[in-house]
């Protein structure tokens, strides 16, 4: 009976460990906590140069930079260009942000991980109806 009692705690560790294990795992690779809550006062912390990548649908995916300004204004650019810059107009509905730019409007999201902050849209653009896709990282 001896050996059969120590055998089930053994497996009972063993199993709690493993989920213990997985848990850490599954944390460790999460980007962070999901889309933040956002109000108004937000856009001073998110001003500042961010870098990353877009894709809209039909076109090749490009190197970008975006600036945002505590207004809630931002430009994004192809990265290593000065001339070429697209503005656009942040606002907050029920917490969360919409956009506008002259080619594209829709919804973004940002989200703190553990040494940055990342700045994702979903979008489409105003002429044609096709997917915007944008994802920008600024450390903290």
């Amino acid at each position: 009976m001896t050996g059969t009692i120590h055998g089930r705690r053994m497996i009972v560790l063993i199993g709690g460990a493993l989920a213990l294990g997985l848990t850490l795992v599954g944390c460790a690779g999460a980007p962070g906590s999901g889309p933040l809550k956002m109000k108004p006062e937000d856009f001073k912390w998110l001003a500042g140069e961010w870098v990353g990548s877009g894709y809209t649908q039909g076109e090749a995916p490009m190197n970008i930079r975006g600036v945002i300004y505590e207004n809630g204004s931002f430009f994004i650019a192809p990265r290593g260009s000065t001339t070429t810059q697209m503005p656009g107009q942040m606002k907050i509905v029920d917490e969360g942000v919409v956009y506008e730019t002259p080619a594209s409007e829709g919804k973004m999201t940002f989200e703190e991980a553990p040494t940055e902050w990342v700045w994702k849209w979903e979008g489409k653009t105003k002429i044609g109806d096709r997917a915007v896709r944008q994802m920008l990282r600024k450390s903290k």
